[in-house]
């Protein structure tokens, strides 16, 4: 759903809980296809991982190459 590492793994964790949630009460054989059809329909409906706090020396280097970038275009 993403390319991003992070917000792939959050993506996962939320498949996993949805699949917590449903185990015990949806047949073992289903339960995959209604994790896949929730997580689909968060995905079409705008859901996003939430973000998490940054390393700030990943901030610093992030903001480096965005200012290097704005100077590029100029």
């Amino acid at each position: 759903m993403a390319t991003d590492p992070d917000i792939d793994a959050t993506w996962h964790h939320m498949r996993a809980a949805i699949r917590a949630i449903l185990q015990p009460y949806v047949q073992d054989a289903l339960v995959e296809e209604r994790v896949t059809d929730i997580a689909d329909w968060l995905n079409a409906n705008g859901w996003k991982p939430p973000i998490l706090r940054i390393n700030p020396l990943i901030a610093a280097g992030r903001a480096a190459r965005d200012q290097a970038a704005r100077k590029e275009q100029q």
